[in-house]
């Protein structure tokens, strides 16, 4: 019995505390939180999510499927331009380059042949010793020979690039990055999806691959500054730029059954660690906009605007002040009723004296925790800033009310959600 009675005085409390939980006051005021209007710089960010990689990635891998026989790197190892890094069976490829340097030999003799008959046969033609039938013929088979010399050259350098694509060596400068297969592996080649065996990787060059909501990409510029936060090198922000912006979206379900739509956007580093390796995890603050010393207020200061209840009569039991409203409350002040003309507009509660104020506010850009100020509030002037509910729902044009606690208006970053 003592333990249900204990259970209902605290339902009791917190049924009154909700229903009024700043009016402790005798005077039936509500208490409030204040700060007074300042100036900061304000930022408005895109935060997104992505992994790291490199500007410069080169695939390696094989023409035709064939064998490993040797390997000359690992992972992490840094090569030259020119360097020799993999080699592949070439026996096969090497007996059709021999097979076709014979050909072009063969075809070669031929159109030799052929040109010292034409030759001959020319000069006969001039004496009028040969008909013209006889010439087209001599003609016809020079021809020949030429086309046929033409395409054994032509195959044998196909041959000779698909021998020489069996030793891989390093296009350019960069670390090995990805490493597949031992001696004696098979490795898949051919046309479509050939099977990668290496990555060579410029780590000097870093950018970041990251998903834009659809909601937030419509603010993200080319060339607009970033911050990127790696994982692994926590405490510390590398300063980026907007590189590309995709036109085209991709979709996720988002481990539900309604669809994510994104847009890919890459972030070039201007900043890049030593030892940052591709597909580490990082988080960009990519700034759309910046303010210098705009008036702010905080997110939880901005309501819809309310009209004050008809009428209202106070009840005090145990020490606790029960604001009772005429009408029906919830249908007024839950869909926060807005004035005649004002409709789609935000208000704060500007105090004054020990009452408060509505005042219709015209708003900039978002960040973190505050809202720039355009219009209708001047620098010096006291807001309300808490608590939540007495903001969202007991608030009103006129309320009386006690100030709790002032806080102040320190300067903050501010980012808009991705």
């Amino acid at each position: 019995m003592k333990k249900k009675l204990i259970a209902g005085l605290v339902v009791l409390v917190g049924i009154v505390l909700y229903l009024n939980p700043f009016s402790s006051n005798g005077d039936g005021s509500i208490e409030v939180s204040t700060m007074k209007m300042g100036r900061k710089d304000l930022s408005s960010k895109v935060v997104a999510d992505g992994e790291l990689q490199p500007e410069i990635e080169i695939k390696l891998s094989a023409n035709n499927t064939t064998y490993i026989t040797d390997i000359s790197v690992k992972e992490g190892d840094f090569v030259k331009k020119g360097d020799f890094l993999m080699a592949l069976d070439d026996r096969q490829q090497r007996a059709a380059t021999e097979a076709s340097r014979a050909s072009v030999k063969a075809t070669s003799v031929q159109l030799d042949q052929r040109k010292a008959q034409k030759s001959r046969q020319e000069e006969l033609y001039k004496q009028g010793l040969i008909s013209d039938q006889e010439m087209e013929t001599t003609n016809s088979s020079y021809a020949s020979a030429l086309s046929s010399y033409n395409q054994a050259k032509a195959r044998l350098i196909q041959d000779e690039d698909a021998l020489q694509k069996l030793k891989l060596v390093a296009p350019q400068d960069g670390t090995i990055t990805y490493l597949t297969g031992e001696v004696g592996d098979l490795a898949q080649g051919g046309m479509f999806n050939p099977q990668v065996l290496i990555k060579l990787s410029d780590l000097s060059k870093m950018e970041v691959l990251v998903n834009v909501n659809e909601n937030d990409i419509t603010d993200v510029s080319l060339n607009d500054y970033a911050l990127v936060e790696v994982d692994a090198y926590q405490d510390r922000k590398f300063k980026g730029v907007v590189k590309e912006v995709a036109y085209a979206a991709s979709t996720s379900s988002g481990g539900s059954q309604q669809q994510v739509t994104n847009f890919q956007v890459k972030v070039q580093m201007l900043e890049v660690a030593d030892g940052m390796r591709p597909g580490m995890s990082a988080a960009v603050d990519i700034i759309t906009e910046n303010r210098e010393q705009v008036l702010t207020i905080p997110i939880q200061s901005l309501t819809s605007p309310r009209q004050a209840p008809d009428g209202e009569s106070k009840k005090k039991s145990s020490g606790f002040s029960v604001s009772v409203e005429s009408g029906d409350r919830k249908g007024q002040w839950g869909n926060r009723s807005q004035k005649s003309g004002n409709k789609g507009k935000n208000v704060v509660f500007v105090v004054k004296g020990n009452t408060v104020e509505q005042r219709f506010v015209e708003t900039g850009i978002v960040g973190d925790v505050d809202y720039e100020v355009i219009s209708g509030l001047e620098e010096g002037e006291e807001i309300v800033t808490g608590g939540f509910v007495a903001i969202s729902r007991d608030l009103y044009d006129g309320a009386k009310v006690t100030v709790k606690e002032k806080s102040n208006n320190n300067p903050r970053s501010s980012r808009k959600r991705g």
